[in-house]
């Protein structure tokens, strides 16, 4: 029946970067099963640098327009227009204004979901700095969404299908980290991650918990943190049912021989987590937010300015967040 696909809204990401181009890499290659894409630009943008994926789009106004039925003229989706009065952007050149420029597509997405429009969000890349100096709080799309939507406990996963690791802090200094995490909080993520991918898999998934210190503080001779509150919310977690060990000592779970044993890792802070994610999955990898009602999906790496324009961006992460959105959203629907 017309308009029953998924509407999967695609917002650009910094149009100076490579956002634009590995959207029309994704989007004109084999045609993503089941989904309506919904780009998320400024139609200027587009037409000026990728002319061929701009006409294979029905213009409509993001406030206005019908997303719900079928695009006209053969089209293989939408193009929700943008009207942005700062300056063309050139490739490989960030300012604030591509900084304002591409959360403004952000924000026209969370309106979009909000209205039903699309029914899911897959984000490109961004300049965070750019962002926040066009006049923000801006520390990523994983918080910056979850606020917009008023939902307050947002988590990040990272996912590839060999690979799969979830945060139980984001964006926050080194510093913060042990201060931000208890039992619970630690609890929370495991839960959550379990919960996504009985969903994803169809299965109850076999889960491993880093420890924050190092060898997880070696039974207290470095630190008793992994002891009092990582070892608790392992055992907490197990009392409710989730197939969990840990705490792990995360410079030898990660080796991929032993990673590959679980469905999911759970890391402390950000870096112990995404450094060894990057390294094995960068180019098939997705970043997905997780604990709030939006579906959310994003490419796992950023910007990348130094090779914007030059037409050599790899899509595939893209492809993966799409096809992933496409997942979650079907699921929710159901």
């Amino acid at each position: 029946m017309p308009g029953s696909d998924l509407r999967i809204g695609i917002t650009l990401g910094d149009p100076a970067g490579v956002g634009p181009e590995i959207t029309a890499k994704a989007l004109l290659g084999k045609q993503i099963e089941g989904i309506v894409p919904v780009v998320i630009a400024r139609g200027e943008v587009l037409s000026r640098y990728h002319r061929e994926l701009h006409d294979s789009l029905e213009t409509i106004d993001p406030h206005e327009g019908d997303t719900r039925r079928t695009p006209g003229g053969g089209r293989r989706g939408f193009l929700a227009d943008i009207r942005a009065d700062f300056p063309m952007p050139e490739p490989g050149c960030g300012t604030v204004y591509t900084g304002g420029e591409s959360r403004m597509y952000i924000d026209a997405a969370v309106e979009m979901w909000k209205t039903g429009k699309i029914d899911a969000v897959v984000t490109g890349p961004v300049n965070k700095s750019f962002v926040e100096k066009s006049g923000c709080r801006f520390t990523g799309h994983t918080e910056y969404i979850a606020e917009a939507i008023g939902e307050k406990d947002p988590f990040m996963m990272m996912f590839s299908p060999e690979y799969r690791v979830i945060l139980a802090t984001t964006h926050i200094p080194l510093s913060m980290v042990e201060h931000s995490l208890t039992p619970e909080r630690l609890v929370k993520t495991i839960e959550t991650g379990r919960l996504a991918l009985s969903a994803i898999d169809g299965e109850d998934p076999a889960i491993a918990v880093c420890g924050l210190d190092p060898h997880c503080g070696d039974d207290g001779a470095i630190g008793e943190f992994d002891r009092r509150v990582t070892a608790e919310a392992v055992f907490k977690a197990r009392e409710r049912g989730a197939k969990v060990q840990g705490p792990f000592a995360a410079d030898t779970l990660f080796l991929p021989s032993r990673w590959k044993q679980y469905r999911l890792a759970v890391a402390q802070y950000h870096d112990q987590g995404l450094i060894p994610f990057k390294l094995l999955a960068f180019e098939r990898g997705v970043n997905v937010t997780l604990g709030i009602s939006m579906v959310r999906t994003s490419v796992d790496h950023g910007t990348a300015y130094d090779i914007a324009g030059k037409g050599i961006a790899g899509h595939s992460s893209m492809v993966e967040a799409l096809r992933l959105g496409a997942r979650l959203a079907l699921e929710k629907r159901r």
